[in-house]
């Protein structure tokens, strides 16, 4: 048990490694290897304890020490290793999963916002000069991979107008999209942790086929919705980023409506896993889906209908 024990926090230190260090070394793949950089120390800390995690979180960091400039080190850190550490500690403690989610996500924000405001004050730059800076690294990066890519001068500068385009919707939700980002990191872990979860750990609260957002949470959304048709820029600015985090979780309680349906169908795993990929990718599938979970609220979808004789 012990061997097993060693061996397994090793290969979670090296996955937690790759997965972090592939967003700079493998592109677009390597950007999505990024969403799992919490996963293995969350696995080890709900199978092993909080001892175990805590010891794989320092020597990660003792790696990415070596390896990568400070500011690397201080973006693990903020962005998964201290929730790689709470999701799992509030999880063992018997908190319900979405309860756990929604914490961890509030801490984690709450950590970025005061690190992020004591940078400025103490580099005396401005937000928002900042954050050009980030996007605009971003869109030079991005257009180098389209120029490895053999693209003509044409469609090099239809792609750098999307990009622009892009960054600056991304300027007026950045925080929105990061938070929602958080979000979107914390729930894919939850979900492998249940996966690889057989009988090492439990995961406490509502089977996710029953789950729903409270009630009173629509009249935000409404009122968020409504918002961004007022003429006021610093009022559709904060609609657009309460939007951003929103509109996710809804989608997220539509996806709980999909689920429901198909565990009462005898559909096979591949045609399952087939809608599933769908819903995520083919537009206007991810907007049905979030409407389903807005609308669930007066229609409730997953009660059971009586069939007429």
């Amino acid at each position: 048990m012990k061997q097993q024990q060693v061996a397994l926090t090793v290969a979670g230190i090296v996955v937690t490694l790759f997965c972090f260090l592939g967003a700079t070394s493998l592109g677009p793949v390597g950007a999505m290897l990024n969403f799992l950089t919490p996963l293995p120390i969350c696995y080890l800390s709900m199978r092993f304890g909080m001892r175990v995690g805590f010891l794989a979180v320092v020597l990660v960091c003792l790696l990415l020490s070596l390896l990568v400039p400070f500011h690397s080190l201080v973006a693990y850190l903020g962005l998964f290793g201290f929730s790689s550490l709470l999701l799992p500690l509030l999880l063992r403690r018997g908190l319900a999963w979405d309860s756990s989610v929604a914490l961890t996500v509030f801490v984690v924000t709450l950590a970025a916002l005061v690190f992020f405001t004591t940078y400025l004050l103490v580099s005396g730059e401005a937000p928002g000069a900042l954050i050009d800076q980030y996007l605009q690294a971003e869109i030079e990066q991005a257009m180098q991979v389209y120029q490895g890519a053999g693209l003509s001068d044409s469609q090099l500068q239809e792609m750098e107008e999307i990009a622009r385009q892009v960054a600056d919707f991304i300027r007026s939700t950045f925080f929105g999209l990061y938070v929602a980002g958080i979000l979107t990191v914390q729930l894919l872990t939850l979900l492998l942790l249940q996966r690889f979860k057989k009988d090492n750990y439990q995961i406490a609260g509502t089977p996710f086929v029953a789950w729903r957002l409270p009630a009173p949470l629509i009249w935000v959304l409404i009122l968020a919705g409504f918002s961004m048709l007022v003429p006021q820029d610093s009022l559709q600015l904060v609609a657009r980023n309460g939007l951003a985090i929103l509109l996710p979780l809804y989608f997220l309680q539509g996806l709980a409506v999909v689920n429901s349906f198909l565990q009462k169908k005898a559909y096979p795993p591949v045609l399952k896993g087939m809608i599933y990929l769908m819903v995520f990718v083919f537009n206007p599938l991810p907007l049905i889906v979030t409407g389903v979970g807005v609308f669930d609220l007066w229609i409730d979808f997953r009660r059971p209908r009586n069939k007429e004789i």
